[in-house]
């Protein structure tokens, strides 16, 4: 397992891998959203994004895309889940950090504990524009301890 920068010619690969993720994690949005915004996805997000990629025997089996220090997306194989895969980006991507945002799905439980158990705190609730459910603002700061 590894992480490393994406490259251009990984981004058909991640749209396809955020596509696949976002209809299993976020099966209470319709499905013809995530579809229609696939190609979004893959030309204007993740080029304008910082992008890690991990690899697994040379295969990429999830991606995080920062904004800054918004975490904007953050997105694992959905058959390859629970193996460290997604914890590995994150701690990769807070090494670089001194805090971290990012907003997530309520409905979206998995994730929810996932970011709460990796140091994330609620600080808002707040209705998604662009499909009316409602999400959390969530932060993770880097503690004091941590820099000595």
């Amino acid at each position: 397992m590894m992480v490393v920068p994406a490259a251009p010619e990984h981004f058909p690969r991640l749209a396809q891998l955020w596509l696949e993720a976002s209809l299993t994690a976020h099966d209470f949005v319709d499905a013809s959203y995530w579809i229609a915004n696939q190609s979004a996805m893959q030309e204007q997000y993740l080029p304008q994004s910082e992008v890690q990629v991990c690899q697994d025997d040379g295969e990429i089996v999830g991606f995080a895309a920062m904004v800054g220090d918004d975490l904007a997306s953050l997105f694992i194989d959905p058959k390859r889940q629970g193996r460290g895969y997604g914890r590995l980006l994150l701690e990769q991507v807070k090494t670089e950090r001194e805090s971290i945002t990012l907003n997530v799905f309520v409905k979206n439980t998995q994730a929810c504990a996932f970011y709460q158990k990796n140091g994330f705190e609620v600080v808002a609730e707040q209705i998604d524009e662009a499909t009316g459910e409602r999400e959390w603002r969530m932060v993770w700061r880097r503690i004091q301890s941590e820099q000595s």
